[in-house]
C-alpha cells in the first residue's frame, strides 16, 4: 500500500486483526503496534504465539523475558526449544511462574544441554499450569518429591508429550491421574514399568517403556509400540492387555521383545484361540518380524489367531545379520505348510502391507501360507531404499517359486512400493484422525 491510499486493513474487524497478529512472529506481532493508533491496543488483547525459533540468538533469553513479563495474556502457545537452561537460571525461576499466570494454552518446553550433563529438575510451576491444553516436555527430571494430587493440576489437559525424561512409574501415575480429559499421551522415557489407568485416554505412543499393562482404560482405541528397553533382548517385555473393548490399533509387537498377556493368559505358540485370548475389537495389527528365526514364526501365528477381526495387518520383515542367527540360512516351508488355519486370514483381512521386503524365501514363504485363505484384496509389498526390488524381478522371483495358485493369487492382488520417506512422526501416528498410524 503506498502513501496516500486508504488502509483498508486497519478498517476490519478487531477479531480479524488479532487473528493476523497471532500468526506472526512475536517479534512483528510486536511492531504492529507502531502501525497506527487503531493497532496500539491490539497486541496486548491478542492470545499470541511465542516461538524462541523465531528470535536471534544472542538476545534470545532477554526477548522471551520481556513478552512474556509485558503481555497479559493469555497465551495461545509458547515453544521454546533453543534454551540452556543450565545457563539462564534467574530465567527459570520466572518463565514458569509467569506461564502458569498467564494462561498459556499449548507449551513446548525444551532444555537443551550436553548430551553428559544431568536432566535439571523442572520447575514446579509448570505442572500449575491449569489452563494447558498440550504439553510437550523434553530433557527434564520431574520433580518427585512435588508431585502429588495437590500439586499436579492439568483440568484441561488433552494432550502429553515427555521426551528423554527422567521419572518413575510412580511420577507417570500422577500425571495421569491429574488430567482428567487427556485423549493423548506420547512417552518416550525409559520407564521400567507402566501400569495404564485412565478414564479418558484414547491414544498411547510409547518408546524405551518396560513391562506395560492396561489396567483401566476404557476409552483406549490406539496403543503404538515403537522401541523396547535396551534388556528387553535378555527378558522380554511383557504386554498386558485386558478390559479394552474399544483397541482397534495395536503394534508394533515384536515376538523377539514382547511377550503379549490378554486377561491373564500369556500368549505362547501353541495357544489355541479362544473367549479369553483375543482382542476382538482391534482392527488393525502391525508386527515386527524376523522370519528366518522360527520361534518368531511360531508366535506369529499365534498372534494373528489374538486377533479375529482384523481389516489391516502391517508386517515389517526384520532381516537380521546372519551371523547372529543360526537358522537365517534355513527356509520354513514345512512350519507354514503344517500350520493350522488363522480365522482373520480367512475371512477379515483385507489389506496387508509388507515393509521392507526383501524377496527372501522366508518372507514368500509366509505370504504363500496367507495366499492359502485367500481373503485379501490388496497387498502392498514395500522394498527398502537399500535393496529397491522391480516389478519384473518379484514377478521372476515368484515365478521360481513354481506354485501356479500362488502366483495366480498374486497377479490379483499384488501391488509394489519402494519406501519412500514420509511425514511420519508420533504426534501424527497418535491422531485418531489419521486412520492407519502405520502407513
Amino acid at each position: 500500500m503506498s502513501y496516500g491510499e486508504d488502509d483498508r486493513i486497519s478498517a476490519l474487524h478487531d477479531d480479524l486483526l488479532g487473528k493476523i497478529i497471532s500468526r506472526l512472529p512475536v517479534k512483528d506481532a510486536a511492531r504492529t503496534a507502531a502501525l497506527a493508533p487503531r493497532w496500539r491496543h491490539l497486541w496486548r488483547s491478542t492470545p499470541l504465539v511465542l516461538n524462541d525459533g523465531h528470535l536471534p540468538e544472542p538476545t534470545r533469553a532477554a526477548a522471551v523475558s520481556r513478552v512474556l513479563a509485558d503481555h497479559p495474556g493469555p497465551f495461545h502457545a509458547v515453544h521454546l526449544h533453543h534454551c540452556r537452561f543450565s545457563a539462564l537460571s534467574p530465567e527459570l525461576a520466572e518463565w514458569p511462574h509467569l506461564l502458569a499466570a498467564k494462561a498459556v494454552q499449548i507449551l513446548f518446553f525444551v532444555n537443551q544441554k550436553p548430551t553428559a550433563q544431568a536432566h535439571p529438575c523442572l520447575p514446579v510451576d509448570i505442572l500449575r499450569c491449569a489452563s494447558l491444553e498440550e504439553l510437550f516436555l523434553a530433557c527434564w527430571m520431574l520433580p518427585a518429591d512435588h508431585l502429588s494430587r495437590s500439586t499436579v493440576a492439568f483440568p484441561c489437559l488433552k494432550t502429553l508429550s515427555m521426551l528423554n525424561m527422567g521419572m518413575s512409574d510412580k511420577d507417570l501415575d500422577c500425571l495421569l491421574a491429574a488430567s482428567p480429559v487427556l485423549e493423548t499421551l506420547v512417552l518416550a522415557s525409559p520407564v521400567r514399568r507402566f501400569h495404564l489407568r485412565s478414564q479418558s485416554l484414547r491414544s498411547v505412543l510409547v518408546f524405551l517403556v518396560g513391562d506395560f499393562a492396561v489396567v483401566d482404560a476404557p476409552l483406549l482405541e490406539r496403543l503404538i509400540f515403537m522401541k523396547p528397553l535396551l534388556n528387553a533382548r535378555v527378558r522380554p517385555v511383557t504386554v498386558k492387555v485386558a478390559s479394552t473393548t474399544n483397541l482397534q490399533v495395536l503394534g508394533y509387537m515384536e515376538p523377539m521383545f514382547h511377550k503379549l498377556q490378554i486377561d491373564g493368559n500369556i500368549i505362547q505358540p501353541d495357544t489355541v484361540a479362544s473367549p479369553s485370548t483375543v482382542v476382538p475389537a482391534v482392527r488393525t495389527l502391525a508386527l515386527k518380524v524376523n522370519f528366518c528365526v522360527l520361534e518368531e514364526l511360531k508366535m506369529v501365528a499365534s498372534l494373528l489367531r489374538c486377533f479375529p477381526n482384523l481389516s489391516t495387518l502391517h508386517i515389517q520383515s526384520v532381516m537380521s545379520d546372519p551371523s547372529e542367527t543360526a537358522t537365517a540360512g534355513e527356509h520354513h516351508a514345512q512350519f507354514w505348510r503344517e500350520a493350522g488355519p488363522v480365522q482373520c486370514l480367512r475371512s477379515s483381512v483385507k489389506r496387508m502391507v509388507f515393509h521392507k521386503f526383501h524377496g527372501h524365501q522366508n518372507e514368500f514363504e509366509f505370504l504363500k501360507f496367507v495366499a492359502r485363505d485367500n481373503a485379501l484384496e490388496t497387498l502392498l509389498l514395500v522394498s527398502p531404499k537399500e535393496k529397491l526390488l522391480s516389478e519384473d524381478e518379484v514377478n521372476e522371483m515368484i515365478d521360481k517359486l513354481g506354485c501356479p495358485r500362488f502366483t495366480a493369487w498374486t497377479s490379483k492382488v499384488l501391488q509394489l512400493s519402494p519406501e519412500v520417506e514420509n511425514d511420519w512422526s508420533p504426534m501424527k501416528a497418535c491422531k485418531l484422525t489419521v486412520s492407519d498410524p502405520f502407513r
